[in-house]
């Protein structure tokens, strides 16, 4: 595509964020779940591919539960997705004390435990609930700034407004370039850094390790940076409790300094990390983004055996 195309394409992009977050500020939450949730239906309806991805996963991590029971969780997910994700549009137009006050902090303490190691906090989290929540307000009801460890939008328009809403929280996105030093100095500098491994890595820098009991390649980033740091991890989630209403969940953190050596390598460390998130996701599995494509080996793997 050339330049001036792109150009072209990602105005319009912008323009069109622009224009839905106005409409849906005037839906209000309730409005906004109503609408989403028919948007999600749609989606599934007419999403073959993403349908059959979702399809494929709940089988794969669900092969006990009754057939009918998986489809009312495929429903679940895809009314879920649609109301959230008309509610980050809702959420971007908020203050922080408006967002403050439709957030319930459950486990406040397990990150104040953390901060008192002195290290830094690792915030473990997944794409669960409304994650953006999770990151926004993590950003207000402690001190530190929170380094966001995920993938820029391929659209700089909105890449630059998501940041300055972002920043408003507390919440720096990190580029594209030196990652890993800003994240050490970070934590050196007892800040705090946020991560989501629970989606696919390619197998040449991903390790395999335990998800849902199935062999997952798995990004080894978070491993890395706790067994350097030896900074305690703590799990997070923000999940949805109906219009307007979220609760933030923190868990106990994992402290690697009190780890054996055994217990640091990529892989040990990351299937602590994966069996971590898979807890949080068991707790809501209607909530997770289960149209991911997280075991496209497998997937493909019985596609083309079913050929």
């Amino acid at each position: 595509m050339s330049k001036q195309r792109s150009a072209i394409r990602n105005r319009a992009e912008f323009a069109a964020y622009r224009m839905t977050r106005r409409m849906v500020g005037s839906l209000g939450p309730r409005g906004v779940a109503r609408v989403g949730e028919v948007l999600g239906e749609l989606f599934l309806t007419l999403g073959r591919r993403r349908r059959e991805i979702l399809r494929f996963n709940l089988d794969l991590a669900y092969p006990a539960t009754e057939p009918a029971e998986r489809r009312r969780l495929a429903k679940d997910v895809s009314r879920h997705f649609g109301r959230v994700s008309l509610d980050a549009l809702r959420i971007h137009r908020l203050e922080p004390d408006e967002l403050l006050h439709e957030v319930d902090v459950v486990g406040f303490d397990h990150a104040a435990a953390a901060a008192s190691r002195g290290r830094g906090i690792i915030y473990l989290s997944a794409h669960l609930g409304l994650w953006e929540v999770a990151g926004l307000a993590g950003g207000l009801v402690r001190p530190e700034t929170i380094l966001a460890v995920n993938r820029p939008l391929d659209n700089p328009l909105l890449e630059a407004e998501v940041t300055r809403f972002r920043g408003r929280f507390g919440n720096v996105p990190l580029g594209k370039r030196n990652i890993l030093r800003a994240i050490l100095r970070h934590l050196a500098d007892r800040g705090a850094v946020g991560f989501l491994i629970d989606q696919r890595v390619n197998p040449d820098v991903g390790v395999e390790v335990p998800f849902f009991d199935q062999p997952t390649w798995t990004h080894p980033i978070l491993a890395r940076v706790a067994r350097k740091t030896r900074a305690p991890v703590v799990p997070v989630c923000a999940l949805w409790e109906g219009p307007g209403r979220y609760s933030m969940r923190l868990f106990e953190p994992i402290f690697p300094d009190e780890l054996a050596e055994e217990e640091l390598s990529d892989v040990s460390l990351t299937a602590r990390f994966s069996a971590v998130t898979e807890r949080m996701i068991r707790q809501r599995p209607g909530q997770w983004l289960w149209f991911h494509d997280r075991w496209r080996e497998l997937r493909l793997a019985q596609e083309g055996g079913n050929r």
